[in-house]
């Protein structure tokens, strides 16, 4: 390997060095043209994240640009997805990000602990905790009275009537599926009215769920004055230990789009009501100061998921399956708050599930370690020497679809770390530039600064590969700016389906904006520096690629919906087949392209046909 004039064999990490001795090398198999991979593997599932590439869905470039052993670099690695998979197909794997949530999870994700080591403390754990879960949960099962434990706790909004000031529960007038309506009717004068603009009252427990074990199922009923009487007990109650209190404002775009002004947050500690406070704090302090440090590191990754799933943002779901809004800060008018402890309890089972198979415990027992995580910009990769790595995959922030450091603070805020904004690669127009403020502009410069230093730490002959979308053609301009002013040069274009829809967030109760859910993954090798085209063709390259598309898919039953038809998916088609050509999609937005097709293609539910 080179070394840069600013590092030495001398300063670099000894876990560093080693992963980069003797690597693989690169390789320069066929790219795959179009992926997709479940999102219901224990990998993806054993802790929360805004957004996630699924390891299989990543394995077959590695394997098409790698060789065993090669070195495979991410520098946005958020959650780790590329370093598990680098360690599933037998690389090794480097890891960085500037949040250190995002480190947190990518060293777990790569670092397994053997499950017997923690079941042993879980053992010790239970015991000791089980005092304190009896004395915050402990309610009677609304079939049999029996005193059990509560599973959660739906918590309703209050609204008060425009016309005669009667409390509105939002729980009397839910829809079927557990939704808030977004209209509400006085039961005491008739007067409907929608909910946006009501006056409010403090929220009300509703139903509860009991796991009773003599019913031997969940039982569900109304709060009763047991459970009043102990919620009114536990608010009299102090938090003893630690519980973060990182401020939160308007100056966090995610606190304006998730409209957290109007649920009483001005710190994050906000986002748990009393009880779970008390909860998460007694169990953060166990972890943190008695739990065998063997086993720490696990324990504090079922936990930081468990902090997220404990929060106010935990959805009511009549169907099951209670959880937040995944990407957003949102709090909903039905929150199920969850036993915490039983919450932990299901999280350290995933964890467990998850490192019962992991490529890495065999690593283990021979002393060996294939993976690195490091806290750091990917504007700056100084820690790496030049053309030392074999591979790069990456997953870029999207222009400002997802605010990281902001979905983030729940979860980094335990660790002591939140992510510096100043430094995030968003688009922010809530801040002021001297506060971490940015324009498309700024954007595009600091994202051609990472590049730069991925063209810098890739080995003669190696590839990079970055996962990008937008609805937005400025923003993809931004991105062929950046890679083409670092100097890299575009080779392929694939599609790829993560089996999820994009999210970005919320603008005050109106809902998600549309992003489309099919990414490309765009191949590049370093070369040398020159200027994108700006066509002013893209419409007639996209078109033609679709037709083309359309033309070799069955001819058969128009009722018959297929997602190679969809919009979002021929909107990356589209965007890929402009960039093949070595053009930026000018004009090509999302919304631009849904007009074009309409006007040239048969439209069926936003499936597109040949006319």
């Amino acid at each position: 390997m080179t070394l840069t004039a600013n590092i030495t064999e001398t300063d670099m990490d000894p876990r560093l060095k080693e992963i980069l001795r003797e690597t693989g090398g690169p390789a320069q198999r066929p790219i795959p043209t179009d992926t997709s991979s479940s999102k219901g593997s224990s990998a993806y599932q054993v802790h929360t994240y805004p957004t996630k590439v699924p390891p299989g869905a990543i394995e077959p470039f590695i394997l098409a640009s790698s060789e065993p052993d090669s070195v495979v670099l991410d520098p946005f690695c958020g959650s780790g997805m590329t370093g598990l998979a680098a360690l599933n197909t037998g690389r090794r794997a480097l890891l960085s990000d500037l949040a250190p949530g995002a480190v947190h999870l990518a060293h777990n994700h790569s670092h397994p602990v053997p499950p017997t080591v923690i079941a042993v403390a879980m053992t010790s754990l239970t015991t000791a905790m089980t005092p304190t879960e009896v004395a915050l949960y402990a309610s009677n099962c609304p079939t049999c009275g029996r005193l059990e434990r509560l599973r959660h706790q739906v918590w309703t909004d209050v609204h008060t009537c425009t016309q005669c000031s009667e409390p509105i529960r939002v729980w009397d007038q839910k829809t079927e599926s557990g939704s808030s309506s977004r209209t509400l009717t006085c039961g005491k004068c008739g007067n409907e009215q929608t909910r946006s603009g009501l006056s409010g009252v403090p929220s009300q427990p509703a139903e509860k769920a009991v796991a009773c074990g003599s019913c031997r199922k969940l039982q569900r009923g109304p709060a009763d004055e047991h459970d009043l009487t102990l919620l009114a007990a536990i608010a009299q109650r102090p938090v003893t230990h630690w519980v973060p209190h990182v401020p939160l404002g308007p100056d966090r775009e995610m606190y304006r789009r998730s409209a957290l002004h109007l649920r009483n947050v001005t710190q994050v500690a906000d986002f748990w009501n009393h009880r779970s406070q008390l909860a998460l704090s007694e169990l953060w302090h166990y972890i943190t100061t008695k739990a065998d440090q063997k086993v720490r590191s696990a324990l504090k990754f079922a936990f930081t998921n468990t902090a997220w799933h404990a929060t106010r943002m935990r959805r009511y779901n009549a169907f099951g399956g209670q959880r937040p809004l995944t990407g957003t800060l949102y709090i909903p008018q039905l929150i199920a708050e969850g036993n915490v402890f039983e919450i932990f309890r299901h999280q350290v089972a995933q964890v467990s599930r998850f490192y019962s198979t992991h490529p890495a415990l065999e690593d283990l027992k021979g002393g060996t370690d294939r993976a690195f995580a490091r806290q750091s910009s990917a504007t700056d990769l100084s820690w790496l020497p030049s053309s030392s790595i074999d591979y790069v995959f990456t997953d870029p922030p999207f222009g400002a679809n997802l605010f990281y450091g902001d979905c983030n603070v729940v979860w980094e805020s335990w660790l002591g770390d939140v992510t510096d904004l100043t430094e995030e690669i968003v688009v922010n127009k809530s801040l002021p530039s001297t506060a971490g403020g940015k324009s498309l502009d700024d954007y595009e410069k600091l994202l051609s600064n990472a590049f730069s230093e991925v063209r810098r730490v890739l080995a003669p002959g190696a590839r990079a590969s970055v996962v990008f979308h937008n609805a937005d053609d400025k923003v993809w301009a931004a991105l062929l700016a950046a890679t083409d002013h670092a100097g890299l040069v575009q080779t392929d274009v694939s599609v790829l389906d993560k089996m999820q829809r994009s999210m970005k967030g919320y603008k005050g109760r109106s809902g998600a904006e549309l992003v489309p859910f099919f990414d490309l993954v765009i191949t590049f090798t370093a070369g040398a520096k020159g200027d994108v085209q700006n066509l002013n063709g893209a419409g007639e390259i996209a078109l033609g690629a679709i037709r083309r598309h359309l033309a070799n898919l069955p001819q058969g039953d128009k009722n018959e919906v297929t997602h190679q038809r969809s919009l979002e998916y021929l909107y990356s088609l589209s965007i890929g087949a402009v960039i093949a050509n070595d053009a930026k999609p000018t004009g090509l937005s999302f919304k631009a392209l849904e007009e074009l097709l309409n006007s040239n293609l048969e439209n069926k539910d936003r499936h597109y046909y040949l006319r």
